[in-house]
């Protein structure tokens, strides 16, 4: 029987999981984390503190990571983090819904559900009165249906989840890798931005991403969270080759990119492939627009082409 004890984030009970270096928690609310206890542990002050914490301890463990070493100061940043909108959420709450209740006429009792501590992680919920709300955000969209204190999975709603699972992510992320660099900047701001949100996805670059923990794991976490990732090889980043096999290895879809008078010094294994060429940022936002609604299709904000 492993050692109980109660979690540093959320207070409830929580096994203790033995270590060589940090020691483990696994919560139900939370999920799996460790820290170091020489450096302390930063004081949750508020529901909303711990929601979000907790809520980021989840969303690193369905990407594959369990937390390490959680510092004061990795505390301090997560809660300043923005929180995910109601649609993504309800997006997370309906993923573990179907993985929980997909047999036919399986019934949901709200009431309950909303009490389930890992429902309220991976959604950010406060209290059960939070989750409630996400549920009517579920019911009002058509995923869920019923009367009362009872519902079920629509067809639109086990639908919704499998084209969620096949993304490998509750959110509509689009995971740009690319070269870093100034000249890069206008291609950014006028290019691969708008052309993303364009289809109708959320554009992220591990560099514009407020983070903690180190990058090469930051970057294969954001990766696993994204719907497809654009890659775009201009300056022959080695860091862009790495992070497009990546994806590829998950099977996610995979655009490359490269700037007109660079495509000549693609590496050859990739050659062959169908490149996304650009001379301005404008024909690159373009482009992009065209070929994600081509081969991911238009994302859920966006407008008729």
């Amino acid at each position: 029987m492993p050692e109980q004890g109660r979690c540093e984030i959320c207070g409830n009970r929580a096994e203790y999981v033995p270590s060589d270096f940090f020691p483990g928690r696994r919560c139900p609310r939370c999920g799996e984390f460790d820290y170091d206890p020489t450096e302390g542990w930063r004081k949750i002050n508020s529901p909303d503190e711990m929601a979000r914490l907790s809520g980021w301890v989840r969303e690193q463990n369905a990407a594959g990571v369990v937390p390490v070493r959680i510092r004061p100061e990795i505390s301090r940043r997560v809660i300043q983090m923005r929180l995910p909108g109601l649609r993504e959420r309800s997006s997370r709450v309906l993923a573990i819904l179907a993985r929980d209740y997909c047999r036919p006429g399986a019934t949901i009792v709200v009431d309950t559900v909303a009490q389930d501590p890992e429902l309220q992680g991976v959604s950010y919920s406060r209290n059960e009165h939070e989750l409630l709300l996400l549920l009517n955000v579920l019911e009002s969209d058509g995923c869920l249906q019923g009367r009362g204190a009872m519902s079920t999975l629509s067809v639109r709603g086990l639908l919704a989840a499998e084209a969620l699972g096949a993304s490998g992510s509750g959110s509509a992320q689009g995971f740009v890798a690319m070269w870093f660099d100034d000249s890069m900047n206008d291609a950014w701001l006028s290019g691969f931005e708008p052309g993303i949100q364009a289809a109708g996805f959320r554009p992220r670059r591990i560099d514009d991403k407020d983070y903690v923990g180190g990058i090469s794991d930051e970057i294969m976490a954001e990766i696993r969270r994204s719907r497809f990732v654009v890659a775009d090889y201009t300056g022959q980043r080695n860091g862009v080759y790495f992070e497009a096999g990546f994806a590829a290895g998950l099977g996610l879809t995979v655009i490359p990119t490269c700037r007109d008078d660079e495509v000549e010094r693609l590496h050859f294994d990739i050659k062959h492939l169908n490149t996304l060429a650009w001379k301005t940022p404008a024909e690159l936002a373009e482009g992009l627009n065209r070929r994600i609604r081509a081969v991911v299709g238009a994302g859920p904000a966006a407008d008729s082409p």
